[in-house]
């Protein structure tokens, strides 16, 4: 009967059906580390946003900027990841092993000098790690259901075309899907899911879910 109680529940239960539902394509890619390096990846991003926003006259505190520099870090490790793995000839998982612990190195230097800057102490971007679980808000809610329904309408709207290169790319590639695409939409609907999550749950349990 408790309303913090009720939101936390049904946040955290839309969170995990929607990261659920990607993580499975994924999997299915071959790609289980994806969520794990895009959540590392996106953590120099919050400590960039909060450290750069008071030159531009922005709260560095404010959700909505650490959550945009979480977005744009997110993006930039995905493109760092099809980098690696187009350019060179090392495999996905190392492109992925490369990713997630620079980025995570980087996030947590970052994070030191937040620590040591003026303010920097009470900011509170550690609960982006471990999470923030039992204070969800309802605006936390909304969020969580808006990103989950958005993951849900790009899966079921490109589910053929994922399931197909999921199991057999190179017939995709030749039947004139564009594989590189479906790719860049599948990573970016796990960044959307993981920006949400990751200030809702935090990045561990945020790979869990993915």
């Amino acid at each position: 009967q408790d309303h913090n109680t009720r939101i936390v529940v049904l946040a955290t239960t839309l969170l995990g059906l929607a990261a659920g539902a990607v993580g499975s394509f994924t999997l299915l890619r071959r790609r289980a580390l994806m969520g794990d390096a895009l959540s590392h990846a996106m953590l120099p991003g919050i400590g960039l946003a909060f450290l750069l926003a008071p030159a531009v006259g922005v709260d560095g505190k404010s959700l909505l900027v650490l959550l945009a520099g979480a977005g744009l870090s997110g993006i930039v490790g995905t493109l760092t990841i099809l980098l690696i793995r187009h350019q060179t000839r090392l495999a996905e998982d190392a492109a992925l092993g490369i990713v997630l612990s620079v980025f995570f190195g980087a996030g947590l230097a970052i994070l030191g000098v937040v620590q040591q800057a003026s303010g920097g102490h009470a900011a509170g971007l550690e609960s982006f790690i471990l999470g923030k679980t039992a204070s969800i808000t309802t605006a936390d809610a909304r969020w969580v259901a808006l990103s989950g329904l958005i993951v849900t309408i790009g899966l079921v709207f490109s589910y053929k075309e994922l399931k197909l290169i999921c199991f057999d790319q190179g017939y995709a590639a030749a039947r004139g899907y564009p594989t590189l695409a479906l790719d860049v939409m599948l990573m970016s609907l796990v960044v959307l899911i993981t920006v949400v999550g990751l200030q809702a749950v935090g990045l561990i349990l945020m790979i869990a879910l993915l």
